[in-house]
């Protein structure tokens, strides 16, 4: 997403934007947030690991707790509500 760096010139357009062309702007940059983000995902089976990576180091979170973490939110991927029932 470094091509989404807000320029100066583009602050000031941003800023006198009204709430039709502001909310244009947002729908458009979060589209292309999300084509960049699914672009850069090369399977389901990468992003469950690197998942499982960022989980387990950054926030030192054991291999049993990620895999629940991971359970739960491809359950809210594929239409659930994450919830056990």
């Amino acid at each position: 997403m470094k091509d989404y760096i807000l320029t100066l010139s583009m602050y000031a357009a941003i800023k006198s934007m009204n709430y039709e062309d502001m909310a244009k702007w947002a729908a458009d940059l979060y589209a292309k947030g999300v084509k960049a983000g699914k672009a850069s995902v090369t399977s389901e089976e990468a992003f469950v690991a690197s998942l499982g990576a960022v989980l387990k180091s950054t926030y030192d979170i054991g291999d049993l707790r990620a895999a629940a973490i991971i359970k739960q939110l491809a359950k809210i991927l594929n239409g659930g509500d994450g919830h056990d029932e």
